[in-house]
């Protein structure tokens, strides 16, 4: 004796409420409206960054001596604030 198994059970739908479709597109909307406004602050950022190197290295190669006269200060203050810190 074999019982027959039903394959006629329907699955269940979820239940879901009205509208999210709508909220989820909105939601997507305002996320891609934010990534897009992160790429163009990013750029820009990057831009900035790029013109400003490009400075530095031009002052660097028009004044080298003025540029390791400034690292070598700067190395000393640092190492001065540092020691202080550190050993006081």
């Amino acid at each position: 004796m074999t019982e027959a198994k039903s394959t006629t059970t329907s699955p269940q739908q979820p239940q879901t409420e009205p509208g999210v479709g709508e909220r989820a597109a909105e939601a997507r909307a305002r996320i891609e409206a934010q990534y897009h406004d992160i790429e163009q602050s990013y750029d820009q950022t990057r831009q900035r960054l790029q013109e400003f190197n490009d400075q530095a290295v031009d002052f660097i190669r028009t004044n080298p001596g003025l540029a390791i006269a400034g690292a070598v200060a700067a190395g000393y203050l640092i190492g001065r604030l540092a020691s202080r810190r550190w050993l006081a």
